[in-house]
């Protein structure tokens, strides 16, 4: 019942960003209100288990405060995705933020191309010399990643501050494009507002298909 309420919740958060660009916080607090009770349903203790939630859910929060502050995500973003942490676990954590930076990443060539055709007259408008690279550079991550899963999981459960630094390079690399996407943009008159939310949302259903407390038991 719990995961069908997260769910549920998700998939709400996701089409109320996708509409408004916003994200009610009632719906982040309910999420991250709920995780205790996930934490008692598997049978969590407080030490070291809870401990080690509660620290990953702080690092998560202070990491996208970060992104919050240059202008990548919006504070209801940040809110999802640190409520987030406090129900998932570290490996199906890095997946999560795998799959959210890709699909955002993603999301956000989208708009910029939305929005640039419709203020500068259609598709042989576009900069293609900024989007094609990027686009390109994505595609590789994402077949890079597909290709790799299966180790990169392997690792993250034999050798995690090694996965963790690898994530933290990759999320600074697709960090990278983005920004060099959105000035590029911002230059030629172009601000889309890129819902995270639809990304967290997916990122997350993608990886509760799994058993995601299988490391407990």
């Amino acid at each position: 019942m719990l995961l069908i309420a997260l769910g549920l919740l998700l998939v709400s958060a996701g089409i109320e960003d996708a509409r408004t660009r916003n994200i009610a916080n009632w719906k982040n607090a309910v999420i991250a209100l709920l995780a205790p009770a996930w934490w008692w349903a598997n049978g969590l203790g407080l030490w070291p288990d809870v401990a080690l939630q509660l620290g990953v859910a702080m690092f998560v929060l202070v990491v996208f405060v970060g992104a919050y502050a240059i202008g990548q995500m919006g504070g209801g973003d940040v809110k999802l995705v640190a409520a987030l942490a406090l129900w998932l676990p570290v490996q199906p954590l890095v997946g999560m933020l795998v799959w959210m930076s890709l699909l955002g990443g993603a999301l956000t060539l989208v708009m910029v191309a939305e929005r640039w055709t419709q203020l500068r007259g259609g598709i042989a408008a576009l900069p293609w010399r900024t989007i094609a690279p990027i686009a390109l550079g994505l595609i590789a991550l994402l077949a890079l990643g597909w290709a790799g899963w299966p180790h990169f999981l392997t690792l993250v459960a034999g050798r995690p501050v090694i996965a963790a630094l690898g994530v933290m390079t990759l999320l600074m690399a697709i960090g990278g494009l983005l920004i060099f996407a959105m000035r590029a943009a911002r230059r030629g008159g172009v601000i889309p507002e890129t819902p995270y939310g639809v990304a967290i949302a997916i990122a997350t259903l993608l990886v509760l298909r799994e058993p995601i407390f299988n490391q407990f038991t």
